[in-house]
């Protein structure tokens, strides 16, 4: 009788309260009280029931909150009482129910798109104190509304440069392939799509990158704590996740520049069960060339396209299969001089299994390959050089949850490299030799092993283990120098040979991960950080900006892997219920075994590579400091990194060193890197925004002094290696864009104006010097853009 009593109280009372609100009771009122209740679901979208990863939970007056995973699904766990359930996702109306909670349940809930612009939505993808929330230091998570927010380039939202305003991210400079990250080399980023594994992720040699922005749902990028499943690169992990496909029915959208166009199709393949979305992407920027004043400008040619696919079908309630694939080709000529080539093609695919409400188990596996040609297009010198990157890859892993304080990852994975280096053929009437390089191959073998325990409310801890074995593999024909000489041709004074499959050298290397968050109160956090990383692959380049035709260089018998140790602790504190976010975070990095070169190596077709490289040791350090504030249809950024990024290269007896064995800055060591983003909504169908971006010159290495021989011929004499800097770069950049307008089930359209550039600065990419006949040295500036780059962009979507 009591029970029956408690519960008409619990009713009439909730009932009062919330007279306005949906109330739902939950599990048998008659049932046997139970300390602990579950209640699990999913969380779905209202007009096609498709679900909605990423969604947010929170248990008013309780401190629980979870987030849905790629099924939508969620589990929380609360005592029996009368509980308030917020649920919200960016661009959705905030779902608001009351529970009255007696036992154990599952039950199904549905989010219905906002009716107001995404800008005035207060609700993101994740919770508005994440930063001072979660364990992992130095995470960076972007949707695609916050990424539509940075700077235009050609009027197109773009991955990679909208990461560039990320603190502690940078680039060596306009056109420039790929992203450092605190003071790290580009080939030192691990980029996934989907689980597909990229290794140029640029289009137009830099100015734009392959990730299609309309099927885009969201980015992480790991610089900090990362966890255990990644590894295989020493800076960073880039995670980007696309979107499915609408299951309920058919629609599209899409956009038209003055430099490229887009568009994605998406829909139903069984209706509510599997879906499919298909993007292209396509540039025609020649227009844009031959208008140039510079001749040889108007003689070059710029060609890119891409292809991505995705579909996922729900085989039963608890298992869900999906692939993805994307084919990209890039071609640009310059002038009548050289010509270059790559393309990506690359498909993956899972399968995911739940078992009970604790358990996920998922397999997954990748298979690609990386093509690059460069043409000499001119002369008795043409030809055509080649080098090619085949990879499978394949993992299982599984996900245990047996409290929502406590959550284990335990997983292998598996990758194969096939690496052609190198490849020479002439063209047409040419004195070109032609030449190859021996195909090298390698596995990389891993398992690991991740532990997430919430301690209490104020203390968070994260455990991490992986281990890596490499194994490089014949056939091979291996050079022996003469011991304790340094690697040169003349010193060659034998060789071994391996057969086919046969290992010709091993590596393994354990690689800790930790993290921890300890919370001061509920607007601020302290969070440490730790992780080694081994890197058995590394991109082979002498250049401040590495490009398509670099080569891949695979651990082997005279090249060690590279490892790492990265440290972090930051300070997180929110103001104002975290309308107003901020943090400083200090890191170092540590680096062995460094790849570096020799003065004017020789690296494309060299049969012994190893002569041409030095090994040293490296170091970063630096600082972040984060400001972001939301205040009405008001939206502030600012950024600034502090990060230096310095090298150590000494001679012994198997090589020479570098500066004298002195510590030198890196190529891509830029101290000061500030960044200013504001974005207004003005009205419900328009908006501005403003970015700006500073960063200090990247180094260079200049002549200081010159001799001259019977006053005929003139010497330069350098300085020690990266001594000097070029000038420094900054850019302001504006977009106003007009729309969304239409009727909203059928045609939207959006009108955007951007400004790229705004006040014409020439940033300098390099400074070169050349001499003249019987005269000193001149220094060269070069600018890849050194304009204003004004753009219309229409966008439209049924």
């Amino acid at each position: 009788m009591s029970k029956i009593i408690y519960t008409i109280i619990f009713l009439a009372l909730g009932n009062l309260a919330f007279s306005q609100q949906e109330v739902l009771v939950l599990g048998e009122t008659n049932g046997k009280p139970k300390e602990r209740l579950i209640l699990t679901g999913r969380v779905l979208d209202a007009k096609n029931n498709q679900p909605i990863p990423g969604a947010v939970l929170h248990l008013d007056p309780t401190d629980k909150n979870d987030v849905t995973d790629a099924d939508g699904s969620f589990k929380l766990t609360m005592p029996i009482g009368i509980y308030t359930l917020k649920i919200s996702f960016l661009g959705y109306e905030e779902h608001i129910v009351k529970l009255h909670v007696f036992g154990d349940a599952k039950h199904d809930f549905t989010l219905s798109e906002s009716t107001t612009e995404l800008v005035q939505v207060t609700v993101t993808e994740t919770r508005t104190d994440e930063n001072v929330t979660s364990v992992l230091t130095g995470v960076e998570q972007m949707s695609i509304e916050k990424l539509e927010r940075q700077a235009k380039f050609l009027g197109e939202t773009d991955v990679l440069r909208s990461l560039q305003s990320v603190t502690g991210v940078t680039s060596a400079g306009e056109g420039a392939s790929g992203f450092n990250v605190r003071g790290g080399n580009t080939d030192e980023n691990l980029i996934l799509m989907d689980g597909n594994l990229v290794f140029n992720p640029v289009h137009a040699l830099g100015f734009f990158s392959l990730f299609h922005p309309d099927m885009v749902q969201g980015i992480t990028l790991y610089k900090g704590g990362v966890p255990a499943k990644y590894g295989g690169r020493l800076s960073s992990v880039l995670d980007v996740k696309l979107r499915e496909g609408n299951d309920e029915k058919l629609s599209g959208q899409g956009g038209v520049g003055i430099a490229s166009s887009r568009l994605v199709l998406e829909g139903p393949i069984i209706k509510n069960k599997a879906s499919f979305i298909v993007g292209a992407r396509a540039s025609y920027v020649d227009w844009i060339l031959k208008r140039a004043k510079n001749v040889d400008l108007r003689k070059s040619q710029a060609f890119f396209y891409d292809l991505t696919a995705k579909a996922d079908a729900r085989l039963t309630q608890t298992t869900k299969i999906g692939f993805t694939a994307f084919n990209t080709h890039d071609n640009f000529q310059f002038a009548d001089e050289v010509k270059f080539e790559y393309a990506t093609t690359s498909g993956s695919a899972y399968l995911r299994q739940l078992i009970g409400d604790k358990i996920n188990i998922t397999a997954t596996a990748n298979i690609g390959q990386y093509t690059s040609n460069l043409f000499d297009i001119n002369g008795n010198d043409m030809s055509k050089f080649t080098n090619q990157i085949k990879y499978l890859r394949g993992g299982v892993s599984g996900f245990y949850q047996p409290a929502n304080s406590y959550q284990l990852e335990l997983g292998v994975e598996q990758s194969r490299y096939n690496v052609a280096p190198g490849r020479l053929v002439p063209q047409g009437i040419s004195n070109v030799k032609a030449d190859v390089l021996p195909e090298e191959k390698g596995i990389e073998s891993s398992i690991f092993l991740h532990n997430q325990w919430t301690v209490s409310k104020k203390l968070e801890l994260m455990a991490g283990i992986r281990y890596t074995s490499f194994k490089n593999l014949g056939p091979d024909r291996v050079l022996l120098y003469e011991e304790g000489m340094p690697k040169t041709e003349e010193t060659i004074q034998d060789s071994l040979l391996f057969a086919d499959g046969e290992k010709t050298a091993s590596y393994t290397g354990l690689e800790p991960r930790f993290s921890l968050r300890l919370s001061l109160n509920e607007a601020s956090s302290v969070k440490l950080g730790y992780n080694r990383s081994y890197q058995f692959f590394s991109q082979i380049s002498n250049t401040a900006s590495a490009t398509p035709i670099d080569i891949w260089q695979l651990s082997n018998y005279h090249i060690k892997p590279q490892h790492a140790d990265n440290f972090s602790i930051g300070y997180y504190q929110n103001f104002k219920e975290n309308t107003v976010q901020t943090y400083l975070s200090i890191f170092y990095r540590k680096i062995d075994q460094l790849i570096d070169y020799k003065d004017f190596a020789k690296l494309l077709l060299n049969h012994h590579i190893e002569t041409e490289l030095l090994m040293g040791k490296g170091k970063a350090y630096g600082a972040e400091l984060y400001f972001n504030k939301a205040y009405g249809h008001h939206h502030f950024e600012m950024n600034y990194t502090y990060s230096r990024t310095l090298r150590q290269v000494e001679a012994n007896d198997e090589q020479e060193g570098v500066s004298k064995g002195e510590w030198y800055p890196s190529n891509y060591d830029k101290p000061h890197s500030l960044n200013l983003n504001y974005f207004w909504q003005i009205k419900s169908n328009s908006s501005f925004s403003v970015n700006f971006t500073y960063s200090t010159g990247r180094p260079t290495t200049a002549p200081v002094s010159s001799f001259s021989s019977g006053n005929v011929l003139t010497i330069p004499i350098y300085s020690e290696r990266n001594q000097f800097r070029i000038p420094d770069y900054h850019r302001l950049d504006v977009a106003y864009t007009v729309g969304p307008w239409g009727k909203k089930e059928r045609w939207r359209n959006s009108l955007t104006l951007s400004i790229y550039n705004l006040y014409f600065r020439k940033n300098a990419f390099s400074v070169f010097f050349r001499q003249k006949p019987f005269q000193s040295v001149t220094a060269y500036r070069v600018a890849v853009l050194g304009s204003i780059f004004p753009a219309i962009t229409y966008d439209f979507k049924f």
